[in-house]
């Protein structure tokens, strides 16, 4: 019996991170079936895109410094969210808070992720399921 990509999710640690199981081996059966690793980065950065829009609108903003910084990452096996850089150091202190200077946290990173954790999942799969049509897998 086939399990619903939810149903594969697999939750490591942190609140921001998660694992699909199996994906490192359908990466390996798609590259063998000559899938472009272009293709494969341009999904998980897609991915990215997802989390990075609604970040956007959710980051406390006076410059708009930190809100350009938030970035999508390019990997093959993975999609990373980004925040910070010279021009916005403080993107930690501001997601993460800093208690000892009665700063609290915002977590707009963590709560972009929850809010658009199913679609990414669906992209994801809707994703997968394209590379394999097209490398005629499916």
């Amino acid at each position: 019996m086939a399990r619903s990509l939810d149903e594969r999710l697999a939750r490591v640690t942190g609140d921001i991170q998660f694992k699909v199981t199996g994906l490192k081996k359908t990466v390996r059966a798609l590259e063998r079936a000559g899938t472009d690793a272009g293709d494969l980065k341009d999904l998980m950065h897609s991915l990215g895109e997802i989390v990075v829009k609604d970040a956007r609108t959710k980051v406390p903003s006076e410059s708009g410094a930190l809100m350009a910084s938030i970035r999508a990452g390019r990997g093959k096996t993975k999609s990373v969210v980004r925040a910070g850089g010279a021009k916005a150091p403080y993107a930690g202190v501001i997601h993460y808070g800093w208690p000892a200077h009665n700063i609290k946290p915002s977590n707009y990173l963590v709560d972009a992720l929850n809010a658009k954790r199913g679609e990414v999942l669906n992209r994801l799969d809707e994703g997968i399921s394209e590379l394999l049509r097209k490398n005629h897998l499916k």
